[in-house]
């Protein structure tokens, strides 16, 4: 009783936890309602006591809001414009003023405004015919301000984004009151508390107001691993900026913090290199799908200010054969027609090792795209899968599948992409084969300089981590047998009309060999990975305690030969959703699978309501009304 006086609040039934994605370290909740003022102030606080933020009215920034909420009625290019304009509000000598401080501000306002323009009812939680909303014409208790305490607020300079992204993610939020209460240590967890704090709100089916229920809300969170990510191809089929806008609202609001685009591979090239022009006029699909620096960039600045660090993937030297439209001198074994003989997937090519003209052009792309990414990331893909033997025996400067032969010339090729990618401020992140099959030497977790701490990430099995670890390198896991998002769609390849294959496949024969295809054409990495069975994936089984310390986190993986603009959000989410728990929360089990269900089953009426993101659902809705399905 006398807590309920000191409140003030009002009680409604409500469901007996409250709801967040990813699960929180520590979470206390209460059954109590508090409304949102529509004209809540908004402070941001420094450990010295000077106000960093002190926001009177946010409904002043409803333009801005408009801008972030109507991008899907918009086209790639109109997009752009608009969220140049969020970022160009204030401007030092015309150049875009974007910093740590900037980022928080716009965190604020943008939070505010979600959770004011959300039209998400929750009636899919409740039992179908039940009260669950507050009286709107009861008396109401308002929330009229939120203060956030950060320990360390970097000063108004330009974005720093090893600073920002490597930052202390913990944060805690309080709320008995009408004040709510968000304390961190740094940007990043501001930024992190922020996308919790939305999180605690619905609307009221009468759009009367927007509302908590679970008050009193005391929240203390902090992250398992800090790489928690997200790889998307954006060349095999055709994507456009806005896919990625959108997907990374729907990663912000579950916490990931890494957005690995696999940007060109054999298929296309379709990102604009100013000082290379040909390479996507001529190497992308359609000149309309060409990624211009600017949209690029545009995308990498939306990410950050959703503490989401957006990073590129330029695979080499093999998965380069698009580089031939432009540049048919430096790739080997361009478009054979026995391409299984020389790519793992057609058509073949890749880039020859031991020619000064591919020297040349690895040092002209990388000046060009490392210092304009690394303003808004502090990693770069180098790459390094599927180098192919064979292709290199149609090498003229080779002319050998000999290992003993290519190791060094690989060898030699690697270091110079890396050793660029470090002198521009950028950590390496390869593929696992650059260490686990070719033996390179890279620079290790013990380098003095942590920009030369070569990341390795994994896609076999955890054996392959504990190698990598085993070795003194830091990993980051993805095993295709869990979190391959495109797996359990078939092949895309089709057998030989005739059943026989044409002469030259195999390479060099008078052809007449079956077709390997057959029913019921699986793929390679079959069955389809479920959000259930990505959830209860644990990275770390099997490799021993003293080495898991090595682990950064991992990545979920979309491989795009199947997947483009028009089915991607369904094969994305629930699932990374799902994934995104593991890395943020830690190892999950199958005895957490009924109240993930819930709780997952939640934000995913979020996502599709507030962000417009095409989620499947996670159970049945029926399920969700009544608590669950279980057998």
């Amino acid at each position: 009783m006398l807590l309920r006086m000191l409140l003030g609040v009002i009680s409604i039934s409500a469901p007996s936890a409250l709801a967040v994605w990813p699960q929180p370290a520590e979470i206390e909740t209460g059954n109590h309602v508090l409304w949102l003022d529509t004209a809540l102030q908004a402070t941001l606080r420094c450990d010295n006591g000077e106000d960093q933020f002190h926001d009177q009215n946010y409904l002043i920034y409803k333009n801005h809001l408009a801008q972030i909420l109507d991008w899907m009625s918009l086209h790639a290019q109109g997009f752009m414009d608009t969220v140049q304009s969020t970022f160009t509000d204030k401007s030092r000598n015309g150049e875009v003023d974007f910093s740590e401080s900037s980022i928080v501000e716009d965190a604020v306002r943008d939070t505010l405004s979600a959770i004011h323009g959300s039209r998400f009812v929750p009636w899919k939680l409740h039992k179908r015919n039940t009260t669950f909303e507050p009286d709107q014409s009861a008396p109401r208790q308002y929330i009229s301000r939120l203060q956030i305490q950060q320990r360390n607020c970097p000063p108004p300079e330009r974005f720093r984004p090893s600073s920002f992204f490597d930052g202390d993610e913990s944060y805690e939020i309080l709320l008995n009151n009408g004040t709510a209460f968000i304390t961190s240590n740094s940007s990043i967890g501001t930024v992190r508390g922020l996308q919790t704090f939305q999180q605690l709100f619905f609307a009221h089916s009468a759009l009367s107001g927007i509302y908590t229920p679970f008050v009193p809300v005391k929240i203390a969170d902090r992250p398992k691993w800090r790489h928690r990510g997200l790889s998307i191809d954006i060349a095999r089929n055709p994507f456009e900026p806005q896919d990625l806008l959108r997907t990374i609202d729907g990663m912000a609001m579950a916490k990931m913090s890494r957005l690995h685009v696999h940007a060109t591979d054999s298929q296309s090239w379709p990102i604009e290199i100013s000082s290379l022009p040909e390479l996507a006029q001529k190497g992308a699909y359609h000149p309309s799908l060409v990624w211009t620096a600017r949209s690029l960039r545009e995308v990498q600045m939306y990410g950050a200010s959703k503490g989401v660090s957006v990073y590129l993937e330029i695979d080499v030297p093999g998965h380069t054969a698009s580089i031939a439209h432009a540049y048919p001198d430096l790739i080997a074994a361009f478009n054979e027609l026995d391409w299984s003989t020389f790519a793992a997937e057609p058509l073949s090519g890749q880039l020859k090792l031991n020619l000064t003209d591919v020297d040349t052009f690895i040092s002209t792309l990388l000046h060009d795209i490392l210092p304009r990414t690394g303003q808004y990331t502090s990693l770069y893909h180098v790459g390094g899968d599927e180098v192919n033997l064979a292709a290199y025996t149609l090498d003229e400067t080779v002319r050998s599948d000999n290992p003993e032969v290519l190791q060094p010339l690989l060898q030699r090729f690697i270091d110079h992409v890396v050793g660029t990618s470090i002198q521009f401020g950028l950590r390496p992140v390869v593929w696992e084969e650059m260490l686990l099959d070719w033996n390179l030497t890279l620079p290790s977790a013990g380098h003095e300089n942590p920009t030369a701490q070569t990341l390795v990430q994994v896609w076999r099995n955890s054996e392959r981590i504990e190698e990598v670890l085993q070795r003194g390198h830091r990993a980051i896991f993805g095993d295709y047998h869990h979190w391959y998002l495109d797996c359990g769609y078939g092949v895309f390849l089709d057998p030989y009309a005739t059943g026989k294959s044409p002469p030259g496949v195999p390479y060099n024969t008078s052809g007449g060999f079956s077709s390997r295809l057959k029913k019921p054409f699986l793929d390679y990495c079959a069955p389809f990975h479920n959000w259930r069975h990505m959830y209860t994936y644990d990275p770390l089984a099997g490799i021993a305690r003293g080495l898991q310390e090595g682990v950064e986190g991992g990545e979920v993986l979309m491989w795009s030969e199947q997947t483009d603009s028009q089915d991607l959000d369904p094969k994305l989410w629930p699932r990374v959703a799902a994934a995104a728990e593991v890395l943020w929360s830690g190892v999950r089990d199958e005895s957490m699978l009924e109240a993930a269900t819930s709780r997952l089953g939640e934000w995913r009426e979020r996502a599709v309501v507030d962000l417009g993101i095409r989620s499947t659902p996670v159970t049945m809705t029926w399920c969700l009304m009544e608590g669950g399905c279980n057998l």
